[in-house]
This record gives structure tokens, sequence and C-alpha cells, in this order.
């Protein structure tokens, strides 16, 4: 099943995003999240429910639930996930069933490069903006949202 949503399209079964009609690298385990929220938009889906459908059978940290969120939301914006405190995620943007023979023929041939090598570079290109664009500097990001949260839990209870 194809789910369009703003300028991106993904594939539940494939786990592949296109943007504007060209496929954007997205990492397995933030893709895996992307679909599981995106199939079911109206559930709020628990950090819980989220690490047993992602990380069967493994033990990891609640803290990759987190920084995988962050890494969709760097992609497609703060507001596409929204958080619930103490109860989970929800996914906020409109989506829309792509028909697969629709999204062939709208690709078409005014934006199609005109050789395999050409191709290759917009593509290149493509993931190179959006993987720069995408990566936050998270050895500084979440010590101080740790230090932050510590603050926050010490004045609460001070």
């Amino acid at each position: 099943m194809k789910l369009a949503f703003e300028d991106f399209q993904f594939d539940i079964q494939a786990l592949t995003l296109l943007k504007d009609g060209r496929k954007i690298s997205l990492k397995e385990k933030p893709a895996q999240i992307l679909a599981l929220l995106i199939s079911q938009p109206d559930k709020i889906h628990s950090k819980v429910e989220i690490l047993e459908e992602v990380w069967p059978g493994r033990t990891v940290t609640e803290q990759v639930v987190f920084q995988n969120i962050g890494h969709l939301r760097a992609l497609f914006g703060d507001d596409a996930i929204k958080t619930f405190s103490k109860k989970g995620y929800q996914w906020q943007l409109p989506c829309d069933p792509v028909d697969g023979k629709a999204q062939e023929s709208s690709v078409g041939q005014d934006n199609a490069p005109n050789s395999s090598a050409e191709s290759e570079a917009v593509n290149t290109a493509t993931q190179i903006s959006v993987d720069k664009s995408a990566q936050l500097p998270w050895k500084i990001i979440v010590p101080a949202l740790v230090a932050a949260a510590a603050v926050g839990g010490f004045l609460a209870f001070a």
C-alpha cells in the first residue's frame, strides 16, 4: 500500500520513500516506525508498542524510539508526529492512498532524466541534501534534553 502526504509518497510494504517522485534515503528502523504510524494514523502508538513492533525480541532502551522519531521529524517537520505525554506518538499529516498506475504515469516524461548517469546524479544529490538536513547533532542534543528533563523533574518536586 502506498500513501501520499505533502510532497511525499511512502510504500508501507517496501518501506520506500519518494519526494516529488525521487527516492529518498531512509534507514530501516525509522521507515518501520513511519509504516506503523502512517498505517494507523488515528491511533496513539506507545513507546512499548513501537519497541515490540520495530525491535521484536530485542532489549533496547526507549531512547531509540525518541531518536528515530526525531529523525522522522527532521525529515517531515515537527508537526508530522505529535507526542502525547505518557501515552505515545501519533501521525498528524493527512494521507491519501496512491494508485500505482497513476503514480507511475505522474512521474512522467517531463521529470525523467535523459540518461541513467543523469538519473544517478539527481538521486545522489537528493540523498545528500536530505541526509545533511536530517542529521542533527545528537551528541549535543540528547545530553541537553536529558539534563533539561532532570532539572525539570527536580524543580517539579522541589
